[in-house]
């Protein structure tokens, strides 16, 4: 794995030796943020489910003002802090909580993100709850996008009044863009 474009191009990013992580594939990431292109000026990002911290790696790489990292498994975590040391970034803050726990604690400190990733593992319903959550506890900015990949087609646009606005297939990956409709944004 590498950061594909920006600051930190061509930095090689370490993953677990683990094989329960699945990192975005190169190719995936770059038509992630090739739909994202431009990347707001002084954006905000949040990655919870971050394992390895590339894509908020490449956040930071393409001009991202802040990122924050969530990772609850120690030796993820730790390959994250390792990434994050060796790109010598300062914009940044890493949590290790349960994604639960760690939106809880955005929310008590008033955060709000324009790009948040959501990658968790694909057993469960971590999307679900974790879109729940960031819409209960107003996470989103005005005109934030949630980023969300999974390993089938997941639709909450009904449910959580979002509405899709970019969604392609990458083999067994889906990788959806949400944004809020604009009665629902507050901010």
């Amino acid at each position: 794995m590498r950061v594909v474009a920006g600051k930190y191009k061509g930095y090689n990013i370490k993953s677990p030796k683990a094989t329960n992580s699945r990192p975005t594939d190169n190719k995936v990431k770059e038509a992630i943020f090739a739909m994202l292109y431009p990347i707001k000026d002084e954006a905000c990002a949040l990655d919870l489910f971050a394992c390895t911290g590339q894509m908020g790696i490449e956040f930071l790489s393409r001009g991202a003002k802040y990122v924050v990292f969530n990772e609850l498994n120690f030796k993820n975590y730790d390959v994250l802090k390792e990434n994050l040391s060796n790109i010598k970034a300062l914009n940044f803050k890493t949590y290790k909580k349960d994604f639960r726990k760690c939106l809880e604690s955005l929310n008590e400190l008033g955060e709000s993100f324009d790009y948040i990733f959501l990658d968790p593992p694909y057993k469960d319903d971590y999307i679900y709850t974790s879109l729940k959550l960031i819409l209960k506890y107003d996470l989103l900015s005005k005109e934030g996008i949630i980023i969300t990949e999974s390993d089938r087609n997941l639709d909450f646009s009904d449910e959580f009044a979002l509405q899709i606005i970019k969604e392609k297939s990458y083999g067994r990956k889906v990788i959806k863009f949400y944004k809020q409709y604009e009665s629902d944004i507050s901010r």
